[in-house]
Formats: C-alpha cells, structure tokens, sequence
C-alpha cells in the first residue's frame, strides 16, 4: 500500500532558489530546448513576466517535501488546450514521482482548467520521459525534425498529445 501523500501547490518565494538550481541541473538542461544555465536575478526578472492566464506554475511534493516543478504553458481557455512540461529533482529520480506528478497535472487540466487536450514536446533521447509519456497514454502526433542541437548532432522533437476522454482520475 502506497502511504505517500503527492500534490501540486503554488511556488512561493522560498522555492526560486530551489527551482534555479533544478533548472541548472545538466539533465535538466539537456532536456530543454534552451540549454542555458540561468542565475537567480534572471529567473527573478524572468518569473515578474509570467502571464498567469497562459502559463501556470506549480511545486509538485511528496508528503510535503518538494520534489518537482510542474509547468503548464499556452493555457487556451477558449479552445481548451495547453502544454505541459516537468522536471523531476535530482534526489529523487528513480523512485517513481513522475507518474503521479503527471497523473496530478492531468487531473490539474481536465477537472480544474477544464481542458479538453494537452501536449508536450521531448527529445528524441529522452527515453526516461518517453517511457513516461507512453505509460499514462500519451499519444504521438508527429516530430520537430532535427530541431535540437546538441553535442555536435541535431535530434527530433517527438511532440504527444492526450486527451480528456483517456484520463482515468
């Protein structure tokens, strides 16, 4: 029997430390379609321009401990549609989270923003987030052929799509 308690809550201020250096964090980077590392005073300056009716942003924890950043982008309301994205703490990779972040953040888009359909993007190589994406229903709809360069060698990004009509609550 699983006794954790998993939920998403709002970032306060205490968290852009912590999200800096998840940001930073160079699997985390290499996952990204821009791989620059960022300092506080950027994320700061970054974070004042966020438009909290298309982008919402969550801290999602494990009995209280924060764990990973849940990030929901290109919120349409009238189309009911967004994009989501999240990265798991170094810590505590492998053990499991990030099914039951991405369970919560689907249930954060159907039952509370009323979405209908959400979609990521990922990279080729990330077999971890693919394995991911594939178990909680994701479906492919295509590719960013060659869209990202790293390390010399340019990699597709897969883009996948679920819908409301596949979410088990």
């Amino acid at each position: 029997m699983n006794s954790k308690k998993y939920s998403l809550r709002d970032v306060t201020n205490d968290d852009h430390k912590w999200l800096v250096s998840l940001h930073n964090d160079p699997k985390v980077l290499f996952n990204m379609t821009n791989p620059a590392p960022i300092t506080l005073e950027s994320h700061m300056r970054w974070w004042a321009t966020i438009d909290n009716r298309k982008q919402i942003r969550k801290i999602f924890c494990v009995n209280g401990e924060r764990v990973g950043f849940a990030k929901f982008y290109n919120v349409d309301i009238i189309n009911k549609n967004c994009v989501l994205g999240g990265d798991i703490e170094k810590s505590h990779r492998g053990n499991g989270y990030a099914k039951h972040m991405w369970n919560l953040m689907l249930s954060e888009c159907y039952n509370k923003l009323k979405m209908y359909r959400v979609s990521l993007t990922t990279a080729e190589y990330n077999k971890i987030g693919k394995r991911v994406y594939d178990n909680i229903g994701f479906q492919e709809e295509g590719r960013l052929v060659k869209s990202l360069f790293r390390d010399g060698q340019y990699y597709d990004q897969i883009c996948m799509y679920h819908l409301k009509e596949w979410f088990n609550d």
